[in-house]
């Protein structure tokens, strides 16, 4: 038989070992949790940066007229930039704005470009892959923000000779950026994304580019081409190139407002 003191030790080691085993429990169910928090930190970034409005951008039109309205208001138009302006043609001269001041052009743009392809999921590794190539086509030199063809082309249709006589007649109007002097136009990262953040984003992505003008600023160019034997159709085009120096590159989801990512970066 037990003495009352040999009770009480033993009755206090079973409260120690009681006590020891529930922190036990407590550390596991705390490892557990911070297991399931490192799998879904991207998705709680994902809903906690979630403005729930679509993102959007500045207007690559709206920024080219408002550049070539300041460079024009800047010095005294011609007649020739009268005429142009009334009647709406083409000119072929090529402008630049060497004669614009700098405090003209000293802001932030910031431009969204859709990403149709480049993007890969690793579902087992929650690894989300961004290798897109933003400069639209092998004619371009920079990212490509906005084409637009207007006009049928005759390709297959008509010979080279009645091509402009029976209206092929095309207008091309591209919209591009330049990094700099860098010509980078590819965007490279990974993103640590949870499978439901992934689905939650249901394939909808775009580039976010932020950035400030830098000189020359703005490049406006008019070329023409006449039909050919492998393209009966007269071509205009008129490629308007903006000069920004890149400081941020972002993946989003457009459409809800979602910054997926802000460590992308540019390469050539």
């Amino acid at each position: 038989m037990f003495d009352p003191r040999s009770k009480r030790v033993l009755s206090n080691a079973m409260r120690v070992l009681v006590c020891a085993l529930m922190l036990v429990e407590v550390r596991t169910q705390a490892n557990a949790a911070a297991v399931m928090r490192a799998a879904d930190i991207e998705a709680s970034y994902v809903a906690n940066s979630s403005s729930g409005h679509p993102f959007v951008g500045d207007d690559p039109v709206a920024t080219r007229d408002w550049m070539v309205n300041e460079h024009t208001s800047s010095r005294s138009p011609s007649f020739g930039d009268r005429v142009r302006t009334l009647v709406r043609i083409p000119t072929s001269k090529q402008r630049s704005n060497s004669d614009v001041t700098e405090a003209n052009f000293a802001q932030n743009l910031t431009f969204v470009v859709p990403v149709p392809y480049g993007i890969r999921y690793q579902a087992e590794k929650h690894r989300l892959t961004v290798n897109v190539d933003l400069s639209g086509d092998d004619n371009q030199t920079g990212i490509l923000l906005k084409k637009t063809i207007s006009g049928p082309s005759g390709r297959k249709l008509v010979i080279r000779q009645e091509a402009k006589s029976k209206g092929f007649i095309q207008h091309v109007d591209i919209i591009e950026l330049e990094d700099g002097e860098s010509k980078k136009t590819t965007v490279h990262g990974r993103v640590t994304l949870s499978p439901a953040a992934y689905a939650e984003a249901n394939g909808d992505y775009a580039i976010v580019l932020t950035g400030h003008l830098v000189p020359p600023y703005f490049n406006d160019r008019i070329d023409h081409s006449d039909p050919t034997d492998d393209e009966p159709t007269d071509i205009t085009t008129r490629t308007f190139k903006l000069y920004v120096d890149i400081n941020a590159v972002w993946l989003i989801s457009p459409q809800r407002g979602v910054i997926l990512s802000k460590a992308l970066h540019l390469s050539r």
